[in-house]
């Protein structure tokens, strides 16, 4: 079993190397403002709980958004955890609408206790993405079409650490590496005698360090019962930009041979990614009921980059989600151990265009699959979201998410003996 965890883990860590490094493949016109599209809340298990993670602890999967959750982890244990999305967008404006798709990694982590107190984990996931090519046409000597494009995006790489600090109490912290590369271009051309085709292209490199601080405290109410409070807070992080900027245009009777007119690189800032925090609890009931409620915020209205403040709105969130296992007991059948999962999540988004305030909605499924005689399972899960200003000349927008995770649970460093 060792040996097929192993090619399993080795398997999804090239799939995130490749994704991590790959320009994404998004389409949503509000990806360009911010940092992009946010990603990084949507492991398989929260995902179909409306998202909830500030109380959640377990011993076989890898909480990382509060990282006090790694001390829920069996001692001699390893964990694995990798889901892979599928996306579908569909955008309407008035009469208009459109439908776009793709898939990618969405995490890739394992953690293991070093000491009873102690635990650790490691990953790799997006933090955001940014996709989006937006037509439009204006007036000058006759008239002129405009395309705007974006890609790429931020990613995440973490370690953390959990620690027991006394009874039911534990601390932890995440120090994360944000790191990618966003483009945004702007392309004019015209049939018009004379008027050459000119592209502006701005190329950012992103890169910098990210703390989250976590704490949960778990009280046993009765046998088989208890309730987790849980908190969150990342710091205010001030990432480098190194900017490079190109002006290109079409030589004349050279259509496919563009001439460089002006060059602008090394240009260097800061991205000023704003502080965030989390508070909520998750209860166990009984060994078949169990759910819990998250409330997270981050103050957007303070984000900067390369010197802009774009105007956007602090964004927060209210979750909720509830877990059912009909029986736990392994030689029940197999649809008695599957794991039910559903949530509900609703807020504000960061994005502010045409003075409006853009709200979310987001309903969510799940199912885990578990593995004969194993406490590793797969995980399928379902997301439903609209994103809207209410204003029917504004791009409203669904997202419909799929989400295929594996989940590995390993006795590890364990001495076997024979007689």
């Amino acid at each position: 079993m060792a040996i097929t965890t192993f090619i399993v883990v080795l398997f999804f860590a090239s799939f995130a190397a490749e994704s991590a490094f790959s320009q994404a493949k998004i389409n949503s016109p509000y990806s360009m403002f911010g940092p992009g599209e946010l990603k990084g809340n949507e492991y398989f298990r929260n995902m179909g709980l409306g998202g909830i993670a500030q109380g959640f602890r377990s011993n076989t999967t890898v909480n990382y958004i509060n990282p006090a959750s790694y001390t829920a982890l069996d001692s001699l244990s390893f964990v694995f955890d990798a889901t892979v999305f599928s996306h579908l967008y569909q955008q309407k404006q008035a009469n208009q609408e459109q439908l776009t798709s793709y898939s990618t990694l969405g995490n890739f982590n394992f953690a293991f206790p070093l000491t009873r107190w102690w635990s650790i984990s490691t990953g790799i996931l997006p933090y955001s993405q940014v996709g989006y090519r937006i037509s439009d046409i204006g007036q000058g000597d006759g008239w002129v079409n405009y395309q705007y494009e974006g890609n790429g995006g931020i990613n995440q790489v973490y370690m953390g650490h959990g620690f027991k600090v006394f009874n039911g109490l534990s601390a932890g912290i995440n120090l994360s590496y944000l790191f990618g590369k966003s483009e945004d271009i702007m392309i004019a051309y015209s049939d018009s005698v004379g008027f050459f085709r000119t592209i502006w292209s701005s190329a950012d490199d992103i890169d910098g360090l990210l703390l989250t601080f976590g704490l949960q405290y778990n009280l046993n109410l009765r046998q088989n019962s208890n309730i987790t409070f849980g908190a969150t807070y990342s710091n205010q992080a001030s990432l480098n930009i190194s900017r490079n900027r190109h002006i290109l245009r079409d030589l004349p009777g050279f259509s496919n041979i563009p001439d460089t007119i002006n060059v602008i690189s090394g240009g260097t800032g800061t991205m000023e990614i704003p502080q965030s925090f989390g508070v909520g609890m998750f209860v166990k009931l009984n060994n078949n009921w169990s759910g819990g409620i998250d409330y997270q915020a981050q103050n957007w209205s303070n984000f900067s980059a390369f010197g802009s403040q774009p105007s956007l709105n602090d964004a927060w969130q209210l979750r909720m989600g509830m877990i059912h296992n009909p029986q736990i007991e392994t030689y029940s059948t197999f649809l008695s151990r599957l794991e039910y999962r559903a949530g509900i999540r609703f807020g504000q988004s960061l994005i502010n265009y045409a003075n409006e305030d853009f709200s979310e909605l987001g309903i969510s499924f799940g199912v885990g699959l578990p593995v004969r005689r194993s406490l590793s399972a797969l995980n399928i899960g379902f997301e439903y979201s609209n994103r809207s200003s209410g204003r029917d000349d504004l791009i409203s927008e669904n997202f419909f998410r799929l989400n295929l995770g594996v989940n590995i649970y390993e006795r590890w460093f364990v001495r076997r003996r024979f007689y």
